[in-house]
């Protein structure tokens, strides 16, 4: 989750209110530091005001919703015409400040079940093979991608636990051979270049989530298949 609020205070009451509900939250106070986030912190859902020091918080409607990301606009302004443009731009939702958590939380789920609904429509048969020993996935269209050794690693821990959460420690054991430090964010990084490599490849943008306090999971083991057991999914 991306807060993107100028207001620290605000930002911080958000924030510790998501996290109470089980949701993870980074904020951001400007423009700016909000699309920087977009490649480093791919969110699932942003909630956004409108009133940001360095631009109007509308024009980062579009820019979110192409990524794939449900927006919720949280600002002052109740006017109708804001509401209106931002709807049209694409956004999920429009609360008015001061919010109440407990609906906020009710809204955002709300949201995660409709985009968890877009990314189960279309063919469910299609897969991604795994060729462990090349390092690489395979989409159903036959397209390969290359994997990094660490990531290769990362991703074989997470099948062989069947839709269990692997904790960040053990993957850093595993897939970067050390443990994990405090403040170490190389794992939260291999794991947003893997959910890229198989976003490419056609995967629900949420294919590895994270647990909180748990680490990561597949969330649906039964989109890959092990390369060796691929042929009647690639014939």
């Amino acid at each position: 989750m991306l807060v993107v609020e100028d207001v620290a205070t605000v930002a911080a009451i958000i924030e510790s209110a998501l996290r109470s509900a089980g949701m993870e939250a980074v904020s951001v106070p400007t423009s700016a530091a909000a699309l920087a986030s977009r490649a480093v912190f791919q969110p699932e859902i942003v909630l956004l005001d409108l009133s940001l020091p360095d631009g109007d918080g509308i024009n980062l409607v579009a820019p979110f919703v192409s990524d794939g990301c449900g927006v919720i606009v949280v600002t002052a302004s109740g006017a109708e015409t804001e509401r209106v443009a931002a709807l049209d731009r694409g956004a999920d939702d429009y609360i008015v400040k001061p919010v109440m958590v407990h609906e906020l939380a009710a809204r955002i789920r709300a949201v995660h079940r409709r985009l968890q609904g877009r990314s189960i429509k279309g063919d469910r048969t299609a897969r991604i093979g795994v060729d462990m020993a090349m390092r690489q996935l395979v989409g159903p269209d036959g397209t390969r991608s290359d994997l990094t050794e660490a990531e290769s690693l990362m991703l074989e821990a997470l099948l062989d636990a069947s839709g269990t959460a692997v904790s960040r420690e053990w993957l850093s054991r595993v897939a970067l051979r050390r443990p994990v430090h405090t403040d170490d964010r190389s794992i939260d990084q291999l794991v947003l270049k893997l959910r890229r490599k198989l976003s490419v490849l056609g995967c629900p943008e949420r294919t590895v989530l994270s647990v909180r306090r748990q680490g990561y999971v597949i969330s649906d083991p039964g989109l890959f298949v092990r390369l060796a057991d691929a042929s009647s999914a690639f014939s």
